[in-house]
């Protein structure tokens, strides 16, 4: 029997094999999975929890543009690619986006989930 169920949802998404990034309608940033951090290559120490979703992803202008969009218009996508500059490395990432939403319908945020496919498209 599990004793905390928010614990336990939240090691799920500790321990998803993809990058997610959960804002609120605000536009604050409300959660960032270890993965996100590693794909991104954001430093450890650096939480962006609490952040402005524009000042978190300064450095990723397409991750932005990704979440704006979504919060603006409310229409998801499936199966996209951007692409982003890391330490001019790029990398090429596919993502989907969705809407979060509480039981009765009302929207609360948007989240993108994502993974680095730039080995990928290099076969």
């Amino acid at each position: 029997m599990i004793d905390n169920v928010q614990e336990y949802y939240r090691c799920i998404l500790d321990n998803l094999t993809g990058g997610l990034v959960s804002v609120d309608l605000k536009g604050k940033v409300v959660y960032l999975n270890p993965m996100a951090g590693k794909i991104l290559r954001m430093e450890s120490d650096v939480c962006c929890v609490d952040m402005a979703y524009q000042k978190a992803f300064d450095a990723f202008p397409a991750l932005r543009d990704v979440i704006k969009e979504t919060i603006e218009t409310g229409k998801c996508v499936r199966r996209a690619e951007i692409s982003i500059l890391h330490a001019n490395t790029p990398l090429v990432i596919g993502y989907s986006t969705m809407l979060v939403k509480n039981p009765q319908g009302g929207e609360l945020g948007v989240t993108v989930i994502f993974q680095d496919i730039s080995f990928v498209n290099k076969k």
